[in-house]
């Protein structure tokens, strides 16, 4: 029976007053850091959707070709990255004693203050992006775009021609050097305005690390890689190009260095296969994951050939382009975006000041470290068939890359640097980076070298996120070598330790992640001594970290109104509560304890095979030194290479069913801005 109309106005106007009386009592008047508070979070709703749009038409454009039209994305949205803007939010992050919540504002500062100066910067970033697009150069009578300079540099066999070609572009350069002076000149203004105190300032709060400290490390680098470097590159110019190394320009450098012989081992067929016989192991299969979408088609036109790992909304959307194409460089570039990919698609921050902003030194880790299986002896054994006097020259060839890599990385953090702390004293910077590159390279500058003093210059000390990414990677890939074998990527438990660290998204500091894993900070001794060993040239350095200082208290910023408050000696802000500590990964031996974080002693590394699993079980408590782990890497790697073997075919046949099966699906590369 329907009710009365009596009771169901008595019921509505009851349920009316409660209302009435909830509302009341639940409306207590915002403070004014409250109400400002509550606008920042707006503002970061604001921008991640705007920053998702973005995202969408940079996976359109890598996938498929379509137009991207960024500019029609900021239509509305002009107002959003203005100086109020970025002044409220470094209002609330000045009263802010959290470090966690005073880590998510910085990254959201940064961030809109990037945005800002792209947007002051539009003409001349347009105007040097539209010159870079068009500039070319005549030799022999035919033109030369510029960008086609250094593929040509490295095709051609005759050192005349190559440095023919090279000394041809320098007149064009200076047209590129005239419009980035005028736009470095306005950058300096703009982050004045901001309130920034200096170029560094700015730079060191965007890289969060102490940019002083970590040039000592990057003096430290070179000094302790000259003379190896030196040895190396002899040896590689000698055999590469059939002269000594005193007699090369730097118009060789980019012969010297081009793809070894060996892209036959990797055809382009293989390629993702073999991304996914590696996960395999650790028990993670991407394809599987229904927050990430792969898209592998080979039958779109204007779809880019390189491959690209995007975050949509990290961690709900990530999505990985590939089209395969054969080579060795291809394999490795394709490595290193599924591990991006990784590390996006098993975030659990929420948070999306922690999941997507923020310096991308620890993404670009976790990225390094597989792109480095490609370098990997064991790995390139049992996944390429490369064995022998190829490999050997090929891991010769490409670690001798990444030692210029490094030594490159290190030289524009010290000439960036000294431009920026100099100018008031009007240093000319073309005498500096003469000095600087004669350095670095171990080669003379010629004037067409110094020309691209300009061209060669990055925008806030870009490098120093490479340089540690690179360092924190091969202490990662050490710790997983001592914990689980030369082939950790044959161990479930390798994947849950790495899960464990990519659960933090960005809210773990560079320095906090190798502190989880049991190091005491970044440092490059695992990597170079790596290096050093490959290339059989021993590398040697003192005990200096990267150069971030150790937690402490987050400070109470000071400056009214100003974004200049970043913690004096960490711009990272580093956690009130010590990094969480990864959970152990069980070691292979059943019998063996599992606790957190296990650190393994260099006695394990000089045990013999047959007490090998003993010894990991008994010495669970310290780190290997890194002298160890590349001891004990070497001792097992026989081992697992007959490991390997036994696996491959069986992995093959399987990941070539389950890849003719699988759905295809998409997915978005990483944009970076140029401020």
């Amino acid at each position: 029976m329907r009710p009365r109309l009596p009771a169901l106005v008595l019921l509505f106007g009851l349920s009316s007053l409660g209302g009435c009386v909830n509302t009341k009592a639940s409306t207590a008047p915002l403070t004014e850091a409250k109400k400002q508070a509550n606008e920042v979070a707006q503002l970061a709703t604001e921008a991640e959707a705007l920053l998702k749009a973005q995202d969408l038409l940079v996976w359109r454009y890598w996938a498929e070709g379509a137009k991207a039209d960024m500019a029609s994305t900021y239509v509305g949205k002009e107002a959003l990255f203005s100086l109020d803007n970025i002044r409220k939010i470094d209002r609330v992050r000045q009263r802010t004693t959290d470090a966690r919540e005073l880590r998510a504002l910085t990254a959201l500062q940064s961030h809109f203050a990037g945005e800002y100066l792209a947007q002051q910067l539009a003409e001349e970033n347009d105007t040097l992006a539209a010159l870079e697009a068009s500039l070319s150069f005549q030799v022999e009578g035919r033109d030369v775009r510029w960008h086609d300079l250094e593929r040509q540099l490295a095709n051609e066999r005759s050192a005349p021609k190559r440095k023919a070609l090279y000394t041809a572009a320098t007149p064009a350069l200076e047209r590129l050097n005239l419009v980035l002076r005028k736009r470095e000149e306005r950058m300096e203004l703009m982050l004045r305005e901001l309130g920034y105190t200096s170029y560094e300032s700015f730079g060191g709060e965007l890289r969060q690390t102490d940019l002083g400290r970590l040039a000592l490390l990057a003096e430290e680098v070179l000094q302790a890689t000259e003379a190896p470097y030196k040895e190396v590159m002899e040896r590689l110019s000698q055999r590469e190009l059939g002269m000594p190394f005193t007699s090369l320009t730097r118009a060789d450098l980019p012969r010297l260095f081009r793809p070894r012989e060996v892209d036959g081992f990797f055809p382009k067929s293989e390629l993702l296969l073999r991304a996914h016989g590696t996960l395999a192991g650790m028990d993670i299969d991407l394809g599987e994951m229904k927050n990430v979408r792969i898209d592998a088609r080979d039958d779109v036109k204007r779809k880019s050939s390189r491959p690209l790992a995007l975050g949509i909304e990290v961690p709900g959307d990530v999505r990985l382009s590939v089209r395969p194409v054969e080579g060795a460089l291809e394999q490795a570039r394709l490595m290193h975006e599924v591990g991006h990919a990784l590390h996006y698609a098993f975030t659990k921050e929420s948070r999306f000041e922690l999941a997507k902003l923020g310096n991308t030194t620890v993404t670009e880790a976790y990225a390094a470290l597989f792109e480095d299986l490609a370098e990997d002896p064991v790995w390139l054994e049992e996944h390429v068939g490369l064995t022998g006097k190829d490999r050997a020259a090929y891991l010769a060839a490409t670690s001798a890359h990444k030692l210029f890599l490094i030594r490159r990385a290190a030289g524009k953090l010290l000439y960036q640097l000294a431009l920026h702390r100099q100018q008031e004293e009007a240093v000319d910077a073309r005498e500096l980076y003469k000095a600087i590159i004669e350095r670095v390279d171990e080669m003379p500058a010629t004037d067409d070298d110094v020309a691209r003093y300009a061209v060669e210059q990055e925008d806030f000390f870009q490098s120093a996120d490479n340089f540690r990414a690179w360092f924190l990677a091969g202490q990662l890939q050490g710790q997983l070598k001592a914990r689980f074998g030369p082939a950790w990527w044959h161990e479930p438990e390798s994947g849950k330790f790495l899960r464990e660290l990519w659960s933090h998204g960005n809210a773990l500091s560079a320095r906090e992640v190798a502190e989880a894993m049991g190091e005491k900070g970044i440092a490059p001794d695992v990597l170079l001594l790596r290096l050093g060993t490959t290339l059989g040239v021993p590398i040697k350095l003192g005990a200096h970290d990267e150069g971030e200082a150790p937690a402490q208290e987050a400070p109470r910023p000071t400056a009214p109104d100003s974004p200049e408050n970043t913690p004096a000696a960490d711009s990272e802000t580093p956690a009130q509560e010590p990094a969480p500590a990864v959970p152990a990964a069980t070691p292979r031996s059943e019998s063996a304890p599992t606790a957190p974080a296990p650190k393994l002693t260099s006695a394990a590394a000089s045990a013999s095979k047959k007490t090998v699993a003993a010894s990991k079980t008994a010495s669970a408590k310290k780190p290997l030194s890194a002298k160890a782990r590349i001891s004990k890497a070497s001792k097992l790697r026989k081992a697992a290479t007959r490991h390997a073997r036994s696996v491959k075919s069986t992995e093959a046949t399987a990941l070539r069913k389950h890849e003719g099966s699988r759905p295809e699906h998409g997915r978005k590369p990483r944009g970076k801005k140029t401020y």
